[in-house]
């Protein structure tokens, strides 16, 4: 909610609710000075429901109903409105809200106040009434007492979804969701308890707080501890879909662009942050931030929490800001909630993820057992995202120039290009290095070696990404070239016989002084590029070949010959 909202809130909730509500209690002070001692009761009864909110994702929901519907019942509509007010403020009280909230009261006021006075007024124009009801007057009214309740209910939470929809304007916000879900089962099983509550009070007086209260407590507790089983499994379902997914032989980005994905989904965060342990220091490799927290840049001073739990190897929440400010002696604007775990892996701490929220308590044990679990996944498949990449590198590459080898070469050409279409357009050039056996035989095959990759680095830098450049064996080099860049198969292969035979090579003398020398090198090169719609890929290397040794190598070396 932006300030000026806000604003218009507080002036909107001062100008109505203080004299409403001093109207309300001169209304109701007959009642309050011969009820007091009931009205407190079912007051601590309220606030003591309101301790055991069942949270669904990021809403809280407060089974009061019941107990609302019961003062209403024995009250009436003046007292409701008092005690309910008392509820809301003392319910925010408890959360401790940051100073930017703080118009959560007056904008909670607001609704419980329209959402009373609509569902009262409802009550009373259907010929319902307050006080005292006999067991006579009781079956007429069942049907104000559930249109009462109804109401109440649809309407309170169809205020607050229009406020987070077309005020707020929080994206994705639905009327009917989970929450809504779980907020009508709370209410049908404690309105009738509710009901049960103010009958029960008109024969037995307080002691009916006891005898239903009590029990309506601890149905508020089960459900609260059932929704938190439900939503533990919900998270854990979602945290192994996440770990299948993670072992899809996917590359390190991905593997850490899905888990910062997951983190955001599954958590209430506004920074994440992953750090790897490189060199014996921590590195962030990988950070997410929500739509609240773009902009902020918090990341040196995250490191800071982040480095204390790599040293100490133990996770760690922080629920509000007084409880790291001081420890880390920096401040991170804003933010209330830490949530840190290592990522331990053969005893070692090897990464460590931290989250950050603007909201207070917005972590649960709950939550860091489940980011564990997760960093554990991540370790162990960002290390054989590794090994396999690794291994695939090794089995593509040359050891020794680190450019593609002719088993990656082939294998690419015969599944871009076995049968080709007509409107596939290739061409390759292939690459011998002249009399190189004497280099082998006057300096050693170490020095020949060194000239191999020398050779390599020229090609690497004149093709600047125009082919797939591969060692085809030996001294042979081979070079694909796709799309635009065929018409330019002939001249860059003139280019690349030049840039050669310019270039001096640098070599040791092994099996002489030992001195540094400068060898040069030439090249016969053939070009040849598909010519017929249907002409195979290897028809086309074969055609090199043959322009290679026929046109080049035959004619006197160091020449381009084209097919």
């Amino acid at each position: 909610m932006t300030k000026r909202q806000q604003w218009i809130v507080w002036v909107i909730w001062t100008a109505i609710f203080p004299t409403t509500l001093i109207f309300f209690v001169i209304r109701g002070l007959p009642i309050l000075r011969d009820e007091w001692f009931g009205i407190i009761a079912f007051l601590c009864l309220l606030l003591i429901a309101s301790l055991f909110p069942i949270r669904f994702r990021h809403t809280n929901i407060v089974p009061i109903h019941g107990i609302a519907l019961a003062v209403f019942l024995q009250y009436g509509l003046f007292i409701e409105m008092i005690v309910m007010q008392l509820a809301v403020l003392t319910s925010l009280l408890s959360l401790k809200l940051p100073k930017r909230d703080l118009y959560r009261f007056p904008l909670n006021s607001l609704v419980f106040f329209v959402v009373s006075v609509v569902s009262a007024s409802l009550y009373y124009i259907i010929g319902g009434t307050t006080g005292i009801i006999t067991e006579g007057e009781f079956t007429s009214m069942i049907l104000p007492i559930a249109l009462y309740a109804f109401v109440y209910f649809f309407f309170n939470n169809w205020l607050i979804f229009f406020i987070r929809k077309y005020i707020i304007k929080i994206k994705n916000t639905k009327f009917f969701d989970e929450a809504l879900k779980w907020e009508a089962i709370t209410s049908i099983l404690i309105i009738p308890i509710g009901i049960s509550l103010m009958l029960l009070f008109q024969e037995v007086g307080i002691y009916a707080i006891f005898l239903v209260g009590i029990p309506l407590i601890c149905l508020s507790l089960i459900l609260k501890l059932y929704n938190e089983s439900q939503t533990t499994g919900r998270l854990l379902r979602k945290i192994s879909s996440f770990g299948y997914q993670i072992n899809e032989n996917l590359p390190v980005q991905k593997i850490t662009d899905l888990f910062m994905k997951t983190v955001a989904d599954l958590f209430p965060v506004d920074h994440a942050y992953v750090y790897e342990k490189k060199n014996g220091k921590l590195v962030a490799i990988q950070e997410v931030h929500s739509k609240q927290g773009e902009g902020e840049s918090l990341d040196n001073k995250v490191a800071l929490i982040s480095q204390s739990v790599f040293s100490n190897r133990k996770s760690h929440i922080y629920t509000k800001s007084k409880q790291w400010e001081n420890v880390f002696e920096s401040y991170l604007p804003g933010m209330e909630s830490i949530m840190v775990v290592p990522s331990i892996r053969e005893n070692e701490v090897v990464a460590v993820i931290t989250v950050t929220s603007k909201q207070k308590r917005a972590f649960e044990k709950s939550h860091l057992m489940l980011l564990e679990i997760m960093a554990n996944y991540l370790v162990v498949a960002v290390q054989n995202a590794r090994m396999y990449e690794q291994k695939k590198n090794e089995s593509e590459r040359c050891a020794l120039t680190n450019l593609y080898n002719y088993r990656y070469f082939e294998n690419a050409l015969l599944q871009k290009y076995d049968t080709p279409s007509e409107t596939d357009n290739f061409g390759i050039i292939l690459l011998d290095l002249d009399h190189f056996k004497r280099i082998n035989d006057s300096f050693g095959h170490h020095s020949g070696n060194e000239v191999l990759c020398q050779v390599a680095k020229v090609l690497q830098n004149t093709l600047d990404g125009s082919g797939t450049l591969a060692r085809y064996g030996g001294e042979e080099f081979v070079i694909l070239l796709e799309g635009d860049n065929v018409h330019f198969a002939k001249q860059m292969a003139e280019l690349l016989r030049k840039e050669l035979e310019s270039n001096l090579f640098i070599v040791s003398n092994d099996l002489g002084s030992k001195e540094r020398k400068s060898v040069r090198i030439t090249a016969s090169i053939g070009v040849a590029v598909k010519s017929e719609a249907d002409e195979s890929a290897m028809s086309v290397l074969r055609n090199a070949d043959r322009a290679m040794y026929t046109g080049a190598k035959q004619q006197g070396r160091n020449k381009v010959a084209y097919y």
